[in-house]
């Protein structure tokens, strides 16, 4: 009897293919068909199944597909052991049937199962069977011809290799889980270009769900091969599309199922990179979407260890028991395992060694019966930790040795550099040799660090650089100290402080003539007296990615001696290296003029590496204790008018201008003096006085570290004594002798990045003016209202805007001075339309807007856009900023060779992470000078009697059209240091004049586009 499937019309044509003499099973109901066409069945076998009735078939059959649908939801509901059960059942009936593809169903199933369990071991074995059947019934298939089974089959295939993919992706094998990947592709597209009919629809992914499981399986093989920044892009984009199929009623389930995997691995990738508030939203919205089942607790266990970091370490020990034994019930071993080294993470934390090795062991005999090679190793550091808590130096070098095999064989980097931190921190801690330690850190430390700009997004940089690069920068630096190698920590310096500019666009996109739609109602301002130069907030994607450092050299006679460790990094932990135009990171000298270039780092403490163009192969290098950069940073955040967290503008000011502040001389002076003993060290102090003893004042280039980007350099006292102990804020007096200011004996400006690429400035023209822009939907007295105030033909600045007038034309074109002031159409427009001609210099006053969290360089200024012009800033009302972003993706790409931009802390990009906003962007669009500001402005409204504002925008236009703006501008504030040395009054008080600054580039010698 012939019952189930038609039999084949023809009968095997040759004999019994020998891979099918031993096999247990030959194919669907294949000894049926052998006794059909009436060949001899001994060599095939016979089956109960060959005897049933179509009844008693399709009774089986029926049971079969009751038994598959009963596992399944099992599996959903994270009943393991329920599952198998009815998995074992179905593959019984399967014998029965001597129906091969309803066992290798079954089996195929059990490896997702196990592998959601984390029985690794068993989920491998089951996935292999399943291709090993596959293999030997394809065989059969040909053989008797039964060819609708094949496509019946290969469902199993695809269950079972896209098991195997997930297996190989955790050890590393990243080669063989893309060839997988691959394959599957193929057959999907061969199905798909079939004659309809010849699949069953499950297979034909018609809704591409199955597709989007391959691009997640995906984006796990980039985070194994080193690229989580590529995998994060990846995953936004399947969940932007998982969401636009999730209401077709035939995927929804399979939908819900495949968005839980893409947002558990985002926030794999977000905690790995150090983005903890966002992994912590994506762990609750698993969570809240998935309470009362296995993926809550796991999502849990997460948010516990966050829980735990914000100081409530009981309830989050408490929190990760209750989750963890909700996953054994569960079933879920693997689970399990993770929840325990959680609790043993945050007991360790807690400085109890013992119990949390006694969970960490519990972890490891769980991954050892899973065969859990990834876990083995997370086990291995963990008992490294524990085992240099407790001094036991032999047993933690045990460990972390045998953590780093596993991660030199598994080839995932990310693991490997994990691993060898941990044995460099173990290696420091003990009192190794430190050359050995040395070998280790410093190439990993390097690769941590040239990482971060794999990264598209600006906070996932800002967040690896703070948890992952940093902590070994930090060490290293340490190290570097130990062994007296200041060469290589200044180098070390010198490449921290080089970051590029944002690249990544290929071409111009941001076309400024385009349309958005319309907007909403335009929201109103607070009027205030004393406003601000600048003020407000920006909100803005960055299309872009952070270009590395380039290839740095140390001077004329000597390269750098990190190169051949960048090589070792490279090598080791399999970054690119890309060809690049080696750049210096040294400006030229002018001729009878010293020139200092002072460069500051923050890695744990800040580092101050200086030198001179005089003498580039002579080291100085000189660690900060983090204490005194905070005491610093404490008196200048005081001293600041750029308002506090919730402070006024009008407040900020008047505390600015208060007694201990810039408002009195004394309080002034206070401040410079604790600043310098703070930041200068006394072999710096006594070559500029030497320096300038010796003939033309000196040059003092400084490019800050973000803790220092306020600081008004020039300003700073210059101590004649350094003090044996540390100072109460009384006794700083007794280590200077009189009122000696760095500006009395050297001119200061700020030193651009040496990763910035140049392009050629602008050809030489009339100067552009863009003075206090009219914002669209504000009010003059409002936050962005004016900052000149009214002005008449009378004032001090029409007098000299008519003067430059005299002198030859302008652009905008302008028949007086007045009509250069508060004019409505200074938008990027016309922004676009005056640089694209020649001009000398741009001076722009107005608002200039400081993004005040540490992510991006986003700084802005407010033109008079409306909002329906396109941009990378959130509308403010009907006004959209153009911030550097749009600078940068824009047509507007030539910058004239001067530049001044006066406003809000318009030199703000060093105070970011990224220093790259309008300052820095318009560096590399051909500026090589540009004056700015490093504290929020006070306009003239602070003060009753004077205009400070107008005057400080005469001088800096006055500077940029001389020979040499520095110096002029330098002058300026010397004349104005001794106005207030002699006359302590608010009008003419540092507030006003010192936080001005210009970052000259001119003599850098770099004009390169990446």
């Amino acid at each position: 009897m012939l019952v189930g499937m038609p039999p084949p019309l023809t009968p095997p044509d040759r004999p019994l293919p020998a891979e099918l003499s031993e096999a247990s099973s030959h194919g669907y109901n294949c000894r049926c068909v052998a006794r059909h066409f009436g060949l001899d069945p001994a060599p095939y076998g016979e089956l109960p199944a060959c005897s049933l009735s179509e009844r008693q078939y399709r009774r089986l059959l029926a049971e079969a597909a009751k038994l598959q649908d009963k596992a399944k939801r099992l599996a959903a509901a994270r009943d393991v052991a329920g599952a198998h059960r009815a998995y074992g059942r179905m593959r019984q009936v399967a014998r029965q049937l001597d129906r091969t593809d309803i066992d290798l169903a079954a089996v195929s199933d059990l490896a997702t199962v196990c592998y959601s369990a984390g029985d690794l071991r068993n989920a491998r074995q089951c996935a292999e069977a399943v291709l090993h059947v596959y293999r030997v019934s394809t065989t059969a298939i040909v053989h008797f011809g039964q060819y609708a089974e094949l496509r019946m089959i290969e469902g199993s295939r695809e269950v079972a290799e896209r098991v195997l993919i997930s297996l190989s992706t955790e050890e590393g094998d990243v080669v063989r889980a893309r060839e997988l990947i691959a394959g599957q592709r193929v057959r999907a597209a061969s199905r798909k270009a079939a004659g309809p009919g010849q699949f069953p629809p499950e297979l034909l992914d018609p809704h591409g769900a199955d597709e989007l499981e391959l691009r997640i399986l995906e984006a796990r093989v980039q985070i194994a091969d080193g690229d989580p920044a590529g995998a994060r892009a990846a995953l936004e984009k399947i969940l932007a599309e998982l969401e636009s199929i999730a209401d077709i009623a035939e995927v929804r389930e399979q939908v819900v199922s495949l968005q839980a995997m893409a947002v558990a691995e985002r926030a794999r990738v977000r905690q790995a990179g150090g983005e903890d508030a966002d992994a912590r939203t994506d762990l609750l919205r698993l969570s809240a979407r998935h309470a009362g089942g296995p993926m809550a607790a796991k999502a849990d266990i997460g948010l516990a260890e966050a829980r735990a970091l914000e100081g409530d370490l009981p309830g989050a020990i408490a929190a990760i028991a209750a989750a963890r034994d909700e996953l054994a019930t569960a079933g879920l071993t693997g689970d399990v395992a993770d929840a325990s080294h959680a609790l043993g993470t945050l007991l360790l934390m807690a400085g109890d060694a013992a119990q949390a090795r006694d969970q960490f062991e519990h972890a490891g005999k769980l991954w050892t019966a899973n065969g859990d090679t990834a876990g083995l190793r997370r086990l291995d550091v963990a008992l490294a930790r524990c085992a240099a808590m407790d001094g036991d130096w032999a047993t933690a070098e045990e460990h972390a040795a045998r953590a780093r095999e596993s991660a030199r064989t598994s080839g995932e980097w990310p693991d490997r550099l994990h691993t060898d931190f941990v044995a460099a921190t173990i290696g420091f801690a003990r009192g190794e040799d430190p050359r050995s330690v040395l070998d280790l850190l410093l190439p990993l430390t390097l690769a941590a660090a040239e990482y971060r700009f794999e990264f598209a997004d600006p906070r996932a940089r800002t967040a690896w650089a703070r948890d992952v690069a940093g902590p070994a920068t930090a060490l290293l630096m340490a190290l570097l100290s130990q062994l007296g190698e200041r060469r290589l920590a200044a180098e070390l310096i010198e490449r921290l402080c080089a970051v590029g500019a944002y690249t990544g666009a290929a071409e111009r996109s941001l076309e400024l003539t385009g349309a958005l739609p319309a907007l909403g109602p335009t929201p109103s301002t607070e009027d205030d007296r004393l406003p601000l130069a600048a003020l407000g907030s920006v909100t803005a994607s960055l299309p872009l990615r952070l270009a590395p450092p380039p290839a740095l050299r140390w001077s004329p006679a000597s390269p750098m001696e990190l190169d051949p460790w960048l090589g070792l990094a490279a090598e080791r932990y399999r970054l690119p290296r890309p060809a690049a135009e080696t750049v210096e990171t040294w400006p030229a000298a002018r001729p009878g003029r010293e020139t200092f270039i002072l460069r500051f780092a923050e890695a744990g403490h800040t580092f101050l590496t200086w030198r001179t163009t005089a003498d580039l192969d002579t080291v100085h290098l000189h660690p900060i204790d983090a204490a005194l950069v905070g005491t610093a940073r404490e008196y200048l955040d005081a001293a600041s008018p750029t308002p506090h967290e919730g402070e006024s503008v009008a407040d900020a000011v008047r505390r600015s201008l208060g007694e201990d502040a810039f408002g009195s001389f004394e309080g002034e002076q206070r401040l410079a003096r604790v600043l310098a003993l703070n930041l200068l060290p006394a072999d710096l102090v006594e070559r500029l006085r030497r320096a300038a003893a010796e003939g033309r004042r000196p040059l003092l280039r400084v490019q800050p570290s973000p803790s220092l980007a306020g600081v008004p350099w020039g300003l700073l006292a210059l101590p004649d004594r350094r003090p044996d102990r540390v100072l109460d804020i009384a006794g700083i007096g007794t280590c200077f002798d009189g009122d000696e200011r760095v500006l009395d004996v050297a001119d200061v400006s700020l030193l651009a990045p040496a990763g910035i690429p140049r392009r050629p400035p602008a050809v030489d023209g009339p100067p552009v003016y863009l003075l206090d822009p009219r914002i669209p939907g504000q009010s003059a007295f409002g936050e962005l209202g004016s900052v000149l105030g009214k002005q008449d033909a009378t004032s001090p600045l029409i007098r000299h805007l008519d003067g430059r007038l005299a002198d030859g034309p302008v652009l905008p074109a302008a028949a007086s001075g007045l009509e250069l002031v508060r004019r409505t159409d200074t938008d990027r427009l016309l922004l676009t339309e005056l640089l694209a001609g020649p001009c000398s210099r741009l001076v722009f006053v107005g608002h200039v807007s400081r993004v005040r969290d540490e992510y991006g360089a986003q700084t802005a200024l407010h033109l008079s856009c409306g909002a329906d012009l396109p941009g990378t800033a959130a509308p403010i009302g009907v006004h959209r900023p153009f911030t550097a972003a749009d600078l940068a993706l824009s047509e507007v790409d030539t910058m004239p060779a001067r530049v001044a931009l006066i406003g809000c802390a318009s030199a703000s990009d060093f105070g970011l992470a990224e220093p790259f906003g309008v300052l820095l962007a318009a560096v590399a669009a051909g500026a090589g000078l540009v004056a700015a500001t490093v504290w929020a402005l006070p306009t003239s409204a602070a003060v009753s009697g004077a205009d400070p504002m107008s005057e400080l925008i005469i001088a800096v236009d006055t500077a940029l059209g001389a020979e040499d703006p520095v110096t002029e501008l330098c002058a300026w504030q010397r004349a104005r240091l001794a106005r207030w040395r002699a006359q302590p009054g608010p009008a003419g008080s540092p507030v006003f004049w010192a936080a001005l600054t210009c970052l000259d580039a001119t003599d850098d010698g770099k004009t390169w586009v990446r």
